[in-house]
């Protein structure tokens, strides 16, 4: 993550280097997140598949032209979050930019859900990291 640029690392408690690796197969998308040497991994499934019980967290994915658009339901602090992440690489590859944004899942709020709940909720919070991709590691 470029600290720099993206607002994740202004809020609150600074936090450290932020390390994204995407693979993607004909039938998933996985995502690892690591932070403070902590490895968290999520499985999307396409948006029009239905999640059967899994043991890890998984999501759904779709592709809006060249944006990869995710979605999690999860929960933190035992509240009930919808994460929604729109990803796009610039001309060169080698940046990502992450729009994310974050609801907080009441359970009594009307307006929608998802893309069409009102942008400016007060449940709602919205933000832009960049990262850049790192040389390859040698093997």
């Amino acid at each position: 993550m470029d600290l720099a640029r993206s607002e994740a690392a202004a809020q609150g408690t600074p936090i450290g280097p932020v390390t994204v690796a995407i693979r993607q197969t004909p039938g998933e998308v996985n995502i690892e997140t690591t932070r403070n040497g902590r490895t968290e991994a999520v499985r999307y499934l396409p948006a029009s598949a239905k999640a059967t019980g899994a043991s890890e967290p998984m999501g759904s994915f779709r592709f809006d032209g060249a944006k990869l658009i995710t979605r999690l339901v999860t929960d933190i602090n035992k509240q009930a979050i919808t994460v929604e992440e729109i990803r796009t690489l610039d001309s060169t590859g080698r940046e990502m930019t992450v729009e994310v944004m974050l609801v907080v899942e009441h359970g009594y709020q009307s307006g929608g859900t998802g893309v069409a709940r009102p942008q400016n909720s007060p449940n709602t919070s919205k933000g832009i990291n960049v990262f850049v991709k790192a040389p390859a590691r040698p093997q």
